[in-house]
């Protein structure tokens, strides 16, 4: 699949993933935030929300969720299906996307796209 003209969250510049999202440095190393997490609601309104997909600082997509990190780099984002739901519906519940469209981009100098994060969720380059 190629990608698409334009992205729905960020067209981010940059030789690479990892260079378009630098991570900030914490005391002994860096913090390497998820990029995005999708979250789904507790069971009950005491409970907290529960991270289901996340992108992980390398581009690289989980379903479920491995080890979320405390803050994203590019945000958060709800849905209500419950946590057996594929990463496809993940994607089409957290992101109004009628004309499918990639969610993610980074794009180097040479203006080709090096990483994209498709509407079904799947990560594609580097």
């Amino acid at each position: 699949m190629a990608a698409t003209p334009t992205a729905v969250l960020a067209q981010m510049f940059g030789p690479t993933l990892k260079l378009a999202f630098p991570q900030l440095p914490s005391q002994a190393s860096a913090q390497n935030l998820d990029l995005i997490q999708i979250t789904i609601p507790g069971s009950n309104p005491s409970n907290l929300p529960t991270v289901a997909v996340n992108v992980d600082w390398t581009g690289a997509v989980h379903n479920p969720a491995v080890a979320p990190t405390d803050g994203t780099r590019i945000g958060v984002f709800q849905t209500l299906l419950t946590s057996s739901a594929t990463t496809a519906q993940f994607f089409a519940s957290a992101f109004s996307n009628p004309s499918n469209l990639d969610i993610l981009q980074c794009i180097n100098l040479g203006g080709n796209i090096s990483y994209w994060l498709d509407y079904l969720g799947v990560a594609h380059g580097a």
